[in-house]
């Protein structure tokens, strides 16, 4: 069964001078417990694409259904409801912190907007912290004061605590140096073995995606270029710009 299914998804952004899609007739799928990446140059809409997904952002035309219901117009309660099932990573952990917070607050929040008690959640988030590798006394402190690396995987934590059946990886290595992006993927793999996650891993990085993902599409000006089993795009590639791709993450 799939847990998520996107259908001619669109996004037009108006400027003064002209209107831009974004994001232009996308539509896949993803099953439960299944890795998809989704690569692309910068501005080929991978990112707006994470966006629509977890309701950052409208879409112009298409749908997103989630477990066969249709999420994309949800709004107030029904899309907080969106959340606990889909969570995001994004690049740059530190800055999705509040820097007045500590990590152990900000990956404990979603839990005490549950109703969970301060004592409950303080163990969950302990628990949590060793799940993602991290030493449960860096709960006291703040993001600025760990590595990127650490920050990261508090951000993991984070996305993890209310338990999401879908969790978007947005560019999520591109901060981290190449031994923490060793890491963190060593992570994900140990998050993605138990079935119960499906991830949408957004990259430029081809040897990340061939690493995790079973599928994968390629995106280019907003729309799908080429889709399939991982293994068979990497070495057998049917579109131009997917060949040109993998060239230049070769050299």
């Amino acid at each position: 069964m799939n847990v998520l299914e996107v259908e001619n998804l669109k996004k037009v952004f108006h400027t003064k001078k002209a209107s831009f899609a974004a994001v232009d007739g996308v539509s896949f799928s993803l099953k439960k417990g299944e890795a998809l990446g989704i690569v692309g140059g910068s501005g080929s809409g991978k990112s707006t694409v994470a966006k629509l997904i977890t309701g950052l952002t409208e879409p112009t035309e298409g749908h997103i259904y989630l477990n066969g219901e249709d999420i994309t117009e949800k709004k107030g309660a029904g899309q907080r409801e969106i959340y606990r099932e889909i969570q995001m990573v994004f690049q740059m952990p530190a800055e999705s912190f509040d820097p007045r917070r500590t990590l152990g607050d900000g990956i404990g929040e979603s839990l005490r907007n549950s109703g969970i008690s301060k004592a409950e959640t303080k163990l969950r988030v302990e628990k949590l912290m060793v799940q993602c590798g991290l030493e449960p006394e860096l709960s006291a402190r703040y993001p600025h004061e760990v590595s990127g690396g650490q920050c990261q995987r508090a951000a993991i934590a984070r996305a993890l605590a209310i338990g999401p059946s879908v969790l978007i990886c947005d560019e999520i290595t591109s901060a981290l140096d190449v031994t923490v992006q060793k890491q963190i993927l060593k992570l994900l793999t140990e998050l993605k073995s138990n079935g119960n996650i499906s991830f949408i891993m957004i990259s430029h990085d081809l040897a990340l995606v061939q690493a995790f993902c079973e599928r994968m599409l390629v995106m280019r000006d907003g729309k799908i270029a080429e889709q399939g089993r991982t293994e068979d795009i990497i070495k057998y590639p049917q579109n131009e710009y997917t060949k040109l791709l993998i060239e230049s993450a070769i050299r």
